[in-house]
């Protein structure tokens, strides 16, 4: 009897190969990474590595986003015309939210990131062919957050923008935690 192999995933393993090349090369003590990898799969490093959104992290996201599209090198990003790169940036932005987001999630700040169980792959794919908003809602703050009493009184706008100004300090705080004597 023959095995029956879907199209979709034989796509989604290619697009993960291409997309997480640069990442294995440049983390070679990564696990392998593929196309089922998320967010909450990466180790402390590598979230903090990108959460930070320096020149390095980056170039390391827009080569993850061209390369599951199948569209070239990191290096070529700025240089795609703005017809191809308006929709990239809204996915890049995507993509930087969703670190971010992740990094608090490990800090006990937010429970829940929307759209965190879905794969790192299968959320580039589908944004890309219009499967999820652009721009996502912020997670909740959890009750553990120092500032949670001020959060919970405001509308939903406000929080949003709450949870959005408390990113650079989160990044900071997660940074202290690696590198800490305390983190195992």
């Amino acid at each position: 009897m023959s095995k029956v192999v879907s199209i979709e995933s034989i796509k989604e393993k290619k697009a993960a190969k291409r997309g997480f090349r640069e990442w294995q090369r440049l983390f070679k003590a990564l696990p392998l990474l593929n196309e089922r990898t998320r967010w909450s799969d990466l180790p402390d490093e590598l979230i903090l590595f990108l959460a930070e959104d320096d020149e390095g992290s980056r170039h390391l996201i827009q080569d993850l986003l061209l390369g599951v599209l199948d569209l070239g090198s990191g290096l070529e990003f700025q240089d795609l015309s703005p017809r191809d790169l308006n929709p990239l940036l809204d996915l890049y932005f995507l993509l930087i939210d969703q670190v971010r987001f992740e990094c608090m999630r490990r800090l006990g700040w937010v429970a829940e990131v929307p759209l965190a169980q879905i794969p790192i792959i299968a959320l580039i794919r589908k944004t890309k062919q219009g499967g999820y908003p652009p721009l996502m809602e912020t997670p909740r703050l959890s009750l553990h957050h120092p500032g949670y009493s001020a959060y919970s009184s405001l509308t939903e706008m406000e929080k949003q923008a709450f949870i959005r100004r408390t990113i650079p300090e989160a990044v900071r705080r997660f940074q202290e935690k690696i590198y800490s004597h305390d983190h195992k």
